[in-house]
């Protein structure tokens, strides 16, 4: 689902509503969106990447016409508080990883063993 109509961004502390979620989201002003869902949040007019994240909380007494994004994850993505952002859901099979690579140079890693 595309959608062109943008909301007002709220930022939340770790623990808010009693859960460790990055996204929360209201049902009523989000109808389409179920548990699982795969967000795509981005400020109109930056370059920056838009920030992706999956729906694991809905909330029903956050204010009309906003997302709630936790502060840290925000700041990240340079996501301002209180600005409109452009929310869209996402088909997961276009952003999920198939494979991810690291390469550690000049870095010495310990595995203990039992």
């Amino acid at each position: 689902m595309k959608t062109s109509k943008s909301y007002k961004l709220v930022l939340h502390k770790k623990g808010f509503g009693g859960s460790d979620d990055e996204l929360v989201v209201n049902p009523k002003v989000f109808p389409q969106v179920t548990l699982g869902n795969i967000i795509e949040i981005a400020h109109p007019t930056d370059e920056y990447s838009p920030l992706l994240l999956q729906v694991k909380s809905l909330k029903e007494d956050l204010q009309k016409e906003t997302i709630s994004v936790d502060q840290t994850v925000a700041q990240a993505f340079k996501l301002r508080a209180y600005q409109d952002v452009i929310v869209n859901i996402v088909d997961p099979k276009d952003v999920t990883l198939d494979l991810v690579e690291l390469t550690f140079k000049d870095q010495f890693l310990f595995f203990p063993t039992a």
